[in-house]
């Protein structure tokens, strides 16, 4: 796939701010869920994996400078989604929408399972997000740290990937890609007509 280079430069820094709104209505809600990595999954499928990496990483550490340092380590987690959101596009399962809803909890899974390790070995379990409010409350119940981080990310970072799946499914839909350096390779990917509408 040709890349048009001032297309990757536009779309990075497009991808690191779709992050930063969307992370920022959570913060500004409290919400337990994190909605950073929308402008991730866009890159690494229109772009490619290591773009959606990049925007990853440059997007946890703008985070970490600004918001809070405890970011940083998570650009792991988003890093791991990049890969995963390229390989779900490329094996076929943008065509269908439960089979996006599928890959986002299963990008959702693997992620909780990172994020839980970070979280834990990290931070002991309490990285300043708002689902360290249903750890402490599992902990208090009983649970040991690594299990209680686990079942307090596990069902939030499902739901979390899920919307981030299905969000950058519906921008595909609805934005032309005949503009996109790899039009040929989405429209075939996400089963799309000669219009823009995608099979459901």
């Amino acid at each position: 796939m040709r890349k048009n280079s001032s297309f990757i430069v536009a779309m990075i820094p497009a991808g690191i701010a779709l992050n930063w709104v969307a992370n920022s209505i959570v913060e500004m809600l409290k919400l337990p869920i994190f909605l950073n990595n929308i402008g991730t999954v866009l890159n690494a499928v229109v772009l490619g994996p290591i773009y959606g990496i990049v925007t990853a990483l440059m997007t946890n550490t703008i985070l970490g400078l600004v918001v809070r340092w405890t970011y940083v380590p998570f650009a792991l987690v988003g890093a791991a989604v990049a890969l995963m959101a390229y390989f779900f596009f490329k094996k076929g399962w943008y065509k269908k929408t439960w089979k996006v809803l599928a890959a986002g909890a299963i990008a959702g899974a693997i992620g909780a399972v990172i994020s839980t390790i970070i979280s834990v070995y990290v931070f002991g379990g309490f990285s300043g997000h708002a689902n360290d409010i249903f750890t402490a409350g599992l902990v208090a119940a009983g649970q040991q740290i690594i299990s209680a981080t686990f079942i307090a990310n596990l069902p939030t970072t499902i739901v979390d990937k899920v919307l981030t799946f299905w969000i950058v499914y519906m921008i595909l839909k609805i934005f032309p890609v005949r503009f996109l350096p790899n039009a040929r390779d989405i429209r075939e990917k996400l089963g799309l007509s000669s219009g823009n509408g995608a099979a459901l």
